[in-house]
């Protein structure tokens, strides 16, 4: 190699790499002559003067482009060891393959320079710190860069010219396949093309995707994805139909035939590093690189395509719409329309009519994956409560709390805003420290210097956050208001007769009351029949308040099953109702509609369930089989049924009554009876009954 020369003993007693690199994992599998010659490169080192134990091959990017050194482990493992002084030297091919970015390359020499790491290709071996070696190499990263950029031009070029004419072969959508021809084709697959046809045909005659969807959960339907990456690539999978799903087939030109290219292209702010194909954004049809009509079979027609596009729209604004009016005062009977919104999946809740009552209901589970409501509660008890805490918030008792409530708050600003103002000139005066530190610093001495640069910037940047949060705090808190004598008594009469004449005003009235004070409400539905309302006031403060509501239908069949059981129980325990009711009030038995059990539910369940006492099982002839009530001992011994509770009165009879089921059971045997009928005749004087 030329330039051998600036080999030193330094160098040979530090690590040698040979870096290795293919920009595609096409190259590496079909172009394994350039590996083997990048590979070679390693008996050039043992001949330079390294031992073979030195010299080390790093081939962990291959097939990773080099225009970025995200994704690059190999490269990033190689620059923070050239920092630390561990390299001796580092040998590739061509300086390409290193680094096909001047930011990537120029570090990499600046590192070099620091730590006199050398820096080999084919032609020769550079010292980063001569100047002359410094310049050719800076002049090599940058040529490999600008072939990086006119590649990329002459492909995109060619690319871009194909694409105009529709002949640009890319993933087609599913429905379509590619024949070994290259003709594009329906699938083969009826039924996919009969589903992907029965999407544009639902929305024909329903008119939005979300009714599409609805429609193919409802029937059980799935619909077909072609796979582009990973173990299924190439085939076609059935999978439970989504929004997205439906609105990529609706909005994609290639169902009406049309080839389109650059409808998504990247926004280099948005892209993330490591990532190629992240940062792409829809285009507007304007905006296409290019759109050639007539080049596949056609589900539907163009302008059948351009109707839909249309209707979409449509869709959208009326939507947008919906959502920037969501305050907004409404005409129906829900005081909350447009302020509630869910406290599973905080997405808003809207607001359903049935039967001249409302209930709020979350959507989003229906409307994008078509599955069931996340939750829905009887609009009326939360309006209830929800204006019982508008009443208590303006009551008189509560303008002093709030009064007392704000000077705190005032007090609680004044001291973060100091604590904020501090921390400000601490970062001020670090930040003025390391810049001193900084201009002190010899020029000459790099590696300190660039830590201490490194440093500074810090500084700067946490002093600007720090001065950013002091601005967003100071625009962002509450004014100071005082509530005089005059707001207390006005305040206080309203608080007073609000109450007693909210039941006049107008529906429209009283829902914009309760928008001058109320922001939000947030609420959440538990299994057990409670609902957790969160409101939110203008002041910022949040009121939380816990109502009972009906236990949804399907969560308390498993409840109702748990009551039943435990009533079945203590009934077989003998217990009355009285004691029944209270024992399953305090266990957290509830009712389906709430609240806790009466004799008149109680009652109801047990009708309903056929659950009777041991007492009235008897009367029912639903006794134990092994006893015979006095009605039926006495017919037994051809007695009257007063003559046996005679005997059991004079003592004659001696016998406890059954302590569950409250009457007198004799054993149903023949001794028993033998034993009667002895006493009966005056053989016995008594008889005793376990």
């Amino acid at each position: 190699m030329h330039g051998s020369i600036k080999i030193q003993a330094t160098h040979l007693n530090r690590q040698g790499i040979v870096y290795i690199r293919q920009s595609d994992p096409k190259q590496v599998r079909e172009h394994r002559e350039s590996a083997l010659n990048q590979r070679a490169l390693r008996e050039r080192l043992l001949e330079l003067g390294w031992k073979a134990s030195q010299v080390a091959i790093a081939d962990g990017d291959q097939g990773i482009s080099a225009k970025q050194s995200a994704g690059r482990e190999n490269f990033q493992k190689l620059v923070a060891e050239v920092g630390l002084g561990k390299i001796g030297i580092i040998v590739g091919y061509e300086v390409s393959r290193l680094a096909r970015n001047c930011v990537d390359w120029h570090r990499l020499l600046e590192l070099c320079a620091l730590s006199d790491t050398l820096i080999g290709d084919s032609d020769g071996v550079y010292s980063a710190r001569d100047f002359n070696d410094r310049l050719l190499l800076g002049l090599k990263g940058t040529m490999s860069e600008a072939e990086l950029h006119s590649l990329r031009l002459r492909l995109d070029a060619g690319r871009l010219s194909k694409a105009r004419r529709g002949e640009l072969v890319h993933h087609l959508p599913t429905g379509y396949v590619r024949t070994d021809s290259g003709e594009v084709t329906f699938d083969p697959d009826q039924s996919v093309k009969s589903r992907i046809e029965l999407v544009f045909s639902k929305f024909e005659e329903r008119g939005s995707g979300h009714q599409v969807l609805r429609y193919l959960v409802d029937q059980k339907l799935k619909l077909p994805r072609k796979q582009t990456s990973g173990l299924y690539a190439g085939e076609v999978l059935w999978k439970a139909p989504t929004l997205s799903a439906i609105h990529s087939i609706l909005k994609n030109p290639a169902y009406a035939g049309a080839f389109a290219y650059g409808r998504r292209q990247t926004s280099p702010a948005r892209q993330i590093p490591g990532r190629p194909a992240s940062g792409k954004l829809r285009s507007e049809r304007k905006s296409w690189l290019a759109l050639v009509k007539d080049v596949y079979p056609a589900y539907i027609s163009w302008p059948q395509w351009e109707k839909i596009q249309e209707k979409m729209q449509e869709n959208q604004r009326t939507m947008q719409a919906r959502l920037t009016r969501k305050q907004a005062t409404r005409q129906g009977d829900a005081m909350l329309a447009g302020l509630v919104r869910c406290g599973k999946c905080g997405h808003a809740m809207r607001v359903s009519y049935k039967d001249n009552r409302f209930q709020y209901v979350c959507c989003k589970a229906l409307n994008e994956l078509g599955k069931r409501s996340c939750q829905f509660l009887s609009g009326a008890r939360i309006d209830d409560s929800v204006v019982t805490a508008f009443f208590t918030a303006i009551a008189p008792t509560q303008i002093d709390a709030l009064g007392a409530s704000m000077r705190q708050q005032a007090v609680e600003r004044e001291q973060q805003l100091k604590l904020l103002r501090q921390e400000v000139e601490r970062l001020n005066y670090v930040a003025h420290r390391a810049e001193r530190q900084y201009d002190k610093v010899d020029p000459e001495n790099r590696l300190i210097a660039a830590t201490l640069e490194r440093k500074w910037e810090q500084a700067m940047e946490e002093l600007e956050t720090a001065r950013n949060t002091l601005a967003d705090f100071d625009v962002a808190s509450t004014p100071k208001l005082k509530i005089s004598a005059d707001d207390r008594k006005l305040f206080s009469n309203a608080g007073q007769e609000l109450p007693k004449i909210w039941p006049k005003l107008s529906l429209a009235a009283r829902k914009a009351m309760l928008r001058t004070l109320i922001t939000g409400v947030n609420l959440e539905r538990a299994d057990d029949g409670r609902a957790r309302i969160r409101v939110v006031w203008r002041g910022g403060s949040v009121s939380e308040i816990i109502r009972q509501v009906p236990i949804h239908s399907r969560r308390y069949t498993i409840l109702e099953k748990q009551t039943v059981e435990r009533v079945k129980q203590l009934t077989d325990e003998g217990l009355t109702c009285d004691s029944i009711i209270a024992q399953l009030n305090a266990e957290g038995h509830k009712p389906c509609r709430g609240g806790e059990f009466t004799r008149a539910i109680l009652t109801k369940l047990k009708a309903r369930y056929g659950i009777v006492s041991k007492l009235e099982q008897i009367r029912r002839g639903l006794r134990p089989k092994t006893t015979y009530c006095a009605e039926e001992m006495a017919a037994q011994i051809s007695v009257d049924r007063a003559w046996i509770y005679r005997k059991i009165r004079l003592g004659s009879i001696r016998i406890e009554k059954d302590p569950i089921h409250g009457c007198y059971l004799f054993p149903r045997t023949k001794r028993a009876i033998q034993q009667l009928q002895q006493l009966k005749r005056g053989i016995r004087a008594h008889v005793t009954f376990p």
